[in-house]
């Protein structure tokens, strides 16, 4: 009876460490970090799309590979592929925004493409860029990375770029490159109450004169 009883108390002893171990196991973390709440986001989604709005029209459509949530942060991450669509008052769709990933801030609804961004719009002009945001407050794009615009006739190239959401009237900063006609310099006919800086070349006028 003894050993009956001294068996069954090993077999316990053997289960309580193996119990204690497995414990230990899942809630080790590796040296030198810390499990913080705000790494864990609060929802995961895949293959969708975030729609952003004002006064009652759509003005982006994010859509991504995956999207994790950080409400704590009022941020969105999205990897795996993005794709911005911009639309206009009207509804009509005036660019898209093409990268590796981006993020969302929800406060102030900045949208920010990163990673081999390339945006198109049906004005023609197509930008390159390591990095580009859309205030749709605003309706501008914007960014101060090293940037590459082409056109039908024109390749220029610069660090630092500004423009409406059509692509129509932009402005790059510190500029170099080959542009094929005169360059319209009146910034003030693209973003009013505004003055070109000296290191800032705006967008090729339809209407200027060939030298």
């Amino acid at each position: 009876m003894r050993k009956i009883i001294y068996t069954f108390l090993l077999i316990g002893f053997a289960a309580f460490l193996v119990v204690s171990c497995s414990e230990k196991k899942t809630t080790a973390t590796a040296p030198g970090k810390s499990k913080s709440v705000e790494e864990t986001p609060d929802q995961e989604a895949w293959n969708s799309t975030v729609i952003t709005s004002k006064m009652g029209y759509v003005t982006a459509k994010v859509k991504y590979g995956h999207m994790s949530r950080y409400s704590n942060k009022h941020l969105m991450k999205f990897d795996e592929g993005v794709k911005v669509f911009i639309y206009d008052k009207s509804g009509k769709l005036s660019s898209t925004v093409d990268s590796d990933r981006g993020l969302l801030n929800e406060k102030t609804e900045l949208v920010k493409a990163i990673g081999h961004v390339v945006a198109h719009s049906d004005s023609g002009a197509t930008l390159y860029s390591d990095h580009l945001t859309y205030d749709h407050k605003k309706n501008k794009l914007y960014t101060d990375a090293f940037v590459k615009v082409t056109t039908k006739t024109d390749t220029l190239y610069g660090t630092g770029f500004e423009s409406d959401e059509n692509l129509n009237h932009w402005v790059i900063r510190k500029p170099r490159g080959i542009s094929s006609r005169p360059v319209d310099i009146n910034f003030e006919s693209h973003f009013r109450g505004k003055k070109p800086k000296q290191d800032s070349i705006a967008t090729p006028s339809s209407d200027a004169k060939q030298k």
